[in-house]
């Protein structure tokens, strides 16, 4: 998943009836996502809209957010394809590289003509990694379609993910605003991401809801800056196939055909 629903403010509902824990209770629960503009801070040119996917109601299990993932990626090369979207970045857990390959790759195969419209974000936990090869081949091949990999830091401090760092050597990378509005805490946390290796000039904050966190975020050194006082978030254009002129007496409505 992109993250926890806490971090979005917005969301168009995706049907959750076979992901859900419990399937005598699926209106309990729903996938949601929301398009999150990514700017530069200096110059608000708009880099591209994340297309942010999280859960309600349910926890799901690897298998379950893979298919998510999965369905997120699809939904995103339609979006470029119908022109809805100019660049869009998509999340792609660990899990799901190493778990669903294959689908993951017959997916940009299927897609090549966009391919360059497209970033990736990897996230995940290296421990529970059987393996990495396959989440490194696939970097590899990301890189040979000219595709930027970026890795989204979740741990506390930079310093804790180095290992991921080091696999995945992001091309750019996407952390949480600091909570602490003292200065130097937001110097020394470019700081650590700069001896981590990371470019500040490719360092996405997100989370910057505030005028005084972007001047933080400005003083500091961000490169990018996702979040409201930065660019609203939005709801998922939709992709739903435009009505056509049925046979006579054979009325049809429009359908997602996009829909897993």
């Amino acid at each position: 998943m992109s993250g926890e629903k806490d971090d979005a403010k917005t969301g168009a509902g995706w049907p959750a009836v076979t992901l859900s824990l419990d399937r005598n209770r699926p209106g309990d629960t729903s996938v949601r996502a929301a398009m999150w503009p990514t700017l530069k801070l200096d110059t608000d040119e708009r880099w591209f809209d994340e297309l942010y996917v999280w859960t309600e109601g349910f926890q799901p299990g690897t298998m379950q957010r893979a298919r998510i993932q999965l369905n997120a990626l699809t939904k995103a090369f339609v979006l470029l394809e119908r022109e809805k979207v100019r660049r869009i970045g998509v999340t792609l857990s660990f899990g799901t590289v190493e778990r669903c390959l294959d689908l993951v790759t017959d997916a940009f195969d299927a897609h090549r003509f966009h391919t360059h419209r497209i970033v990736v974000l990897l996230r995940g936990q290296l421990d529970r990694l059987r393996s990495p090869y396959r989440v490194q081949s696939f970097i590899d091949w990301l890189r040979s379609m000219h595709v930027p990999v970026g890795y989204r830091l979740s741990a506390p401090r930079v310093s804790m993910e180095l290992r991921a760092i080091d696999l995945v050597q992001p091309d750019f990378a996407k952390l949480l605003a600091p909570a602490s509005k003292r200065p130097e805490f937001w110097e020394d946390v470019l700081l650590e991401a700069r001896v981590a290796g990371l470019r500040t000039d490719r360092l996405i904050v997100a989370g910057i809801e505030t005028r005084e966190q972007r001047a933080l975020a400005v003083q500091a050194g961000f490169g990018f800056a996702q979040g409201s006082a930065i660019r609203r978030a939005y709801d998922p254009p939709s992709i739903r196939t435009p009505p056509t002129l049925p046979p006579q007496g054979a009325p049809e409505a429009a359908i997602d055909d996009t829909q897993s």
